[in-house]
């Protein structure tokens, strides 16, 4: 079952970040729950611009959040529509418990779910696994939330690189510094021109 490519009628925006243990948590500072707060801002602002098809990676940390604050949207507006990219089966089986359950709660909410490997593919090759995943989520998407700081641009990383296909996609790029919280954004004519 495939997903159409987003329209002018319905947008959509797919998530790229980091895993917990990336991000500068302390006790008396950032937390996930921080994290989270302003996945759900950005989220709420591309619902009021018109998207209504969001789309996560379904793994641990930024894409499992941004689902979940998704699924807070979609209980006041049922018009949006949140779509599972597993990039293969099996993938939570290394998971914590806790993870492994917040995972197929969310997955058993999400309006579609595409499984685009099975176990048997992924097996040695989860890496171009993750990869064919978030490509398929960019090629599905007209925007990228990304937590990611472009002073990791040369770092060997999923969200760096893509982030990468997303600027060579020329596809809208909206930043969350993994540190400090703060939003930019990218428009597909500043990657054009570059």
């Amino acid at each position: 079952m495939s997903v159409q490519k987003a329209t002018e009628h319905s947008r959509a925006c797919c998530f790229t970040g980091y895993r917990p243990h990336r991000f500068p948590f302390k006790e008396d500072g950032l937390r996930p729950e921080h994290v989270r707060e302003v996945l759900g801002r950005q989220i709420r602002r591309l619902y009021n611009e018109g998207c209504r098809t969001f789309i996560s990676g379904m793994c641990v940390g930024v894409d499992l959040w941004a689902a979940a604050e998704v699924l807070c949207l979609q209980a006041k507006h049922p018009d949006v529509k949140l779509i599972a990219a597993v990039p293969f089966l099996g993938q939570e089986s290394r998971w914590s418990a806790e993870d492994q359950q917040e995972y197929r709660r969310i997955l058993a909410a999400c309006t579609r779910v595409e499984t685009l490997f099975s176990a048997e593919e992924a097996k040695g090759k989860t890496a171009a696994c993750y990869r064919g995943r978030n490509h398929w989520m960019v090629d599905h998407a007209d925007t990228v939330i990304a937590v990611y700081t472009p002073i990791d641009a040369e770092y060997r990383s999923g969200t760096a690189a893509t982030v990468r296909y997303a600027r060579r996609k020329l596809k809208r790029i909206v930043y969350i510094d993994p540190s400090t919280l703060a939003m930019s954004e990218e428009t597909v004519h500043e990657i054009k021109f570059r």
